[in-house]
């Protein structure tokens, strides 16, 4: 792991997390790849844009500066922008809300114009499931942001089946495209779900994954009450997707 390892680059990077429809897991994507950056330390905000059940900054609010902004609506935009520009040197992750694709197209013109003013680059985290809507909607994206961004990645999401159950995207002419303009598809594994009840069971309780696992011979301290093998089932799940992640640190300039 990279936990000791200090950042040498400018973190200037915004990094949206989107997937234009409910539950495909754009927050759960969000919070294991904030939480690789906490253990990466690396400097970081968060700007949760779902307004109704903001979990990304109820998880990460004592970690890092978080913003709640409506992204609906051109004011939560706005709000956006003030938030850049007062943590200039951390990377900016946005989790943005289920259904953006209309209200995005309309802000992104000026929202990247903003990005270049402010000497940043934006990447994007797209979280699939395997039904067609998934792929639809990022054709519809990249139409909107493709030759903005600087390090494109599709998530193929676990949850809902092994890597190789999905066709969908891995057939279509859109993974094609998406390819040949340099982006790139990684795997999101998934977490035991006994583990995953557990860990949020308490609203009040819930924090970050790494702070959540305990050394394999101290599972008995787990803050919340995990059996050995369910906090042993946390540790490998994070180790599976922070390497991942590790990998893309590059591409995505932080």
């Amino acid at each position: 792991m990279t936990g000791s390892r200090k950042s040498t680059v400018t973190s200037k990077s915004v990094i949206l997390f989107h997937g234009d429809k409910g539950g495909v897991g754009k927050s759960w994507t969000c919070s294991i790849f904030l939480d690789w950056l906490v253990k990466c330390k690396l400097p970081v905000t968060l700007v949760d844009g779902d307004t109704r059940n903001p979990d990304v900054s109820r998880m990460f609010s004592d970690l890092m500066p978080t913003l709640n902004a409506n992204l609906r609506i051109h004011d939560g935009w706005m709000d956006l922008t003030d938030f850049m520009m007062k943590y200039p040197d951390k990377t900016i992750v946005v989790s943005m809300p289920a259904g953006i694709g209309t209200e995005l197209r309309k802000e992104f013109s000026q929202f990247i114009q903003i990005i270049h003013w402010l000497e940043r680059t934006l990447s994007m985290f797209w979280i699939i499931n395997r039904l067609p809507d998934s792929v639809n909607l990022l054709n519809e994206a990249m139409q909107v942001m493709g030759t903005n961004l600087r390090g494109k990645v599709v998530v193929k999401n676990l949850f809902f089946g092994e890597a190789s159950k999905f066709s969908r995207w891995d057939n279509s002419e859109t993974k094609k495209h998406f390819e040949e303009a340099s982006g790139i598809t990684v795997v999101l594994t998934e977490l035991h779900e006994r583990t995953v009840d557990k860990l949020f069971a308490d609203n009040e309780n819930i924090m970050p994954f790494t702070m959540a696992a305990m050394p394999l011979h101290e599972a008995e301290k787990s803050p919340h009450g995990l059996t050995p093998s369910e906090n042993m089932e946390l540790i490998v799940w994070l180790q599976e997707n922070h390497k991942t992640f590790d990998q893309l640190r590059e591409l995505l300039v932080i």
